[in-house]
């Protein structure tokens, strides 16, 4: 009996084609195991780079209310060899799994317009978003200093050239939207299904992240869904599940377009890239604030140094 028949048998008391079959048909613990294996393949590369990575606790002793508000990634990070209390605090995520079902590409006329806008008429599609972020974000800056007389409403913080949740350029992948149309008639009804996606056999692909949590933010009192700009200092998001290999990117968290209605929050789901049939799904150049590089990363955008809080490590 090798070592993961042994694993399975003794953890679950069942054979491995049995385990299989029961794995196949939950997605949830798929995404769990993809989940951890992204975090040690995270660690693997840190180290190769020359970082000692730590790993923090999922769920300190004591609960939620143990963890800490400036500690709520997955690892501490820091040069090896750096003997200063100087840390920098990183997330591990995925993809997420069914974005372009949630962004409704399984109709055709959806993709088409997606495209038309990262392509054809990507400036006037980025110069919409930033004015109706801001639009948002005024009206939200004018209903809460009204309610909190004297205080002011966090600035506000978009990127011109990449707002709101990030708009990949595809500039020049076609040169209009009878283009686009032509193209994307080639393929069958059954090619953008929800199942041709999971398959990565659909024309596109979405690399976007996923940060569900809710928090609510102690400066403005807001409670919203995505997690807190203070949280951690780097995202590092693995593509494997749209790419199929372990590659990551990173960003710095303060550097990401934050939600329009309330400055301290991130947004659940920032677009990374769109890969598309028509190149081959090769990924195109990343539009700034996201590197493939975590150094290069680290060295352009400075994000500020954290202490270690000995009690948010796991030592297993």
């Amino acid at each position: 009996m090798d070592l993961l028949e042994k694993y399975i048998n003794r953890k679950f008391g069942i054979d491995e084609n049995k385990f299989l079959e029961v794995l196949i048909k939950s997605p949830g613990a798929e995404g769990y195991i993809l989940g951890n294996i992204g975090e040690e393949l995270f660690k693997e590369y840190a180290n190769s780079i020359g970082y000692e990575a730590l790993r923090i606790k999922e769920k300190p002793e004591g609960g939620n209310n143990a963890k800490s508000v400036d500690a709520k990634g997955d690892f501490y990070i820091r040069k090896i060899g750096n003997t200063k209390d100087e840390w920098l605090v990183v997330e591990c995520k995925g993809v997420k799994s069914n974005a372009e079902k949630r962004c409704g590409l399984t109709n055709p006329t959806s993709c088409l317009t997606l495209l038309y806008k990262h392509s054809v008429e990507r400036a006037k599609h980025v110069e919409s978003i930033y004015k109706s972020g801001n639009l948002a974000y005024l009206h939200a800056k004018k209903q809460w200093e009204e309610k909190n007389n004297g205080k002011f409403f966090p600035s506000f913080g978009w990127s011109k050239t990449n707002p709101g949740a990030g708009v990949p350029d595809l500039t020049g992948l076609w040169l209009s939207k009878v283009e686009i149309k032509e193209w994307l008639d080639t393929f069958k009804a059954s090619d953008f299904d929800e199942n041709a996606y999971w398959d990565l056999t659909a024309p596109i692909r979405l690399l976007q992240t996923h940060m569900p949590s809710t928090r609510i933010d102690i400066e403005t009192n807001i409670k919203s869904t995505g997690p807190l700009v203070s949280e951690f200092n780097i995202l590092c998001v693995d593509l494997f599940l749209k790419t199929g290999k372990h590659e990551f990117v990173f960003v710095n968290s303060t550097n990401l377009n934050h939600q329009g209605k309330s400055p301290n929050h991130l947004q659940q789901n920032y677009t990374i890239d769109i890969l598309t049939a028509k190149d081959g799904y090769k990924r195109h150049n990343l539009l700034k604030p996201w590197y493939n590089d975590l150094n290069l990363c680290i060295e352009e955008t400075m994000p500020k140094y954290r202490k270690l809080d000995e009690s948010q490590l796991d030592r297993r």
